[in-house]
């Protein structure tokens, strides 16, 4: 199993990760607003109906997904994302800023298998790419409350860059209970098989598709 927890080593003067949590906070809810402004109705309204499907009902975790799903990854005619043009326009943005608003863009969604807690941070398996995440929230250790250790969470992670190994849990986060882990395996496994890049993020499940190709071949031939 590889991990994608690391150690950090930054210099006195680099903002300390509490403080860069913080500032994701307000960075997030103004990049929200951003994308809710008019400029944006032509785009995200065929999003939003998408995700509400032929009932045409949103909940309101799923409105939360679609938007952090707008917001981060959708390619806007010109090729660019939400977050480019946020940041493009904010000429107050400071250096960290940037840095951490551009490293959203690859966010990891993913069903996780809760570790354990480690002060405000939670340890997080991902049961798609099999790699191990130290994951905060912007809005504190309360986000993580009632999730238990062996207890799962689908939800989408994005990195603070300037922290090696810190993750934020972006968007909408549900959670399931230990007992629900034959149904969470299949839905890992139905997201890993729909999703396929979500697994590749782990260079061993690459050197192991290749593997199988190779066997593969040499079978056939």
């Amino acid at each position: 199993m590889a991990d994608a927890v690391q150690g950090s080593n930054h210099s006195t003067d680099e903002p300390s990760l509490t403080e860069l949590i913080e500032r994701s906070s307000e960075l997030k809810g103004q990049l929200v607003a951003f994308a809710q402004s008019p400029r944006f109705d032509r785009w995200l309204t065929p999003v939003q109906l998408e995700a509400a499907g032929p009932e045409r009902h949103l909940d309101e975790g799923e409105a939360v997904r679609s938007m952090d799903r707008f917001i981060l990854r959708h390619r806007l005619p010109d090729g660019s994302t939400v977050v480019d043009r946020f940041v493009a326009g904010r000429r107050d943005l400071t250096a960290v800023d940037q840095e951490m608003l551009l490293g959203w863009r690859e966010p990891v969604e993913g069903i996780f298998e809760m570790q354990r807690k480690e002060g405000d941070a939670v340890v997080l398996l991902n049961l798609v790419d099999d790699l191990v995440y130290r994951a905060y929230s912007n809005v504190g250790r309360a986000a993580f409350r009632g999730v238990s250790r062996g207890g799962f969470l689908h939800t989408c992670l994005v990195p603070v860059h300037s922290a090696d190994g810190a993750w934020l849990v972006s968007g909408a986060m549900a959670r399931y209970p230990r007992s629900s882990a034959t149904k969470i395996a299949r839905a890992a496994l139905g997201l890993a098989t729909s999703r396929p890049e979500l697994v590749f993020r782990n260079p061993e499940k690459i050197e192991q598709g290749w593997q199988r190709m190779r066997e593969d071949r040499a079978a056939f031939i």
